[in-house]
């Protein structure tokens, strides 16, 4: 079966179900990833509430729980759910 990172998307409408929200970049209010060089990131406003992202439901065990990076990474599709302890990255002009 391919792996997509369908259940991240599905773990970050969980998170903002329990109280976070997504920052966008100002280019795309759809896509909740920053597609980087290294790889697809999605950043929140708050800080990741660990206790939720563990109990969402379907996650597979690729899952990687940073709490002390406020992170949440996949080992196979890439992409990271970064919260708000994290520095936020700024790149005035360039479009994603």
């Amino acid at each position: 079966m391919e792996h997509t990172r369908q259940h991240m998307d599905d773990l970050i409408d969980h998170l903002v179900r329990a109280g976070n929200a997504v920052r966008y970049h100002p280019s795309s209010a759809v896509d909740p990833f920053w597609h980087q060089q290294g790889g697809p990131e999605c950043f929140l406003e708050r800080p990741i509430d660990f206790a939720a992202a563990r109990a969402a439901p379907g996650q597979p065990e690729d899952l990687g729980f940073s709490e002390d990076e406020d992170r949440i990474y996949c080992r196979r599709c890439w992409t990271v759910i970064t919260g708000s302890d994290h520095p936020f990255p700024e790149f005035p002009g360039r479009a994603r």
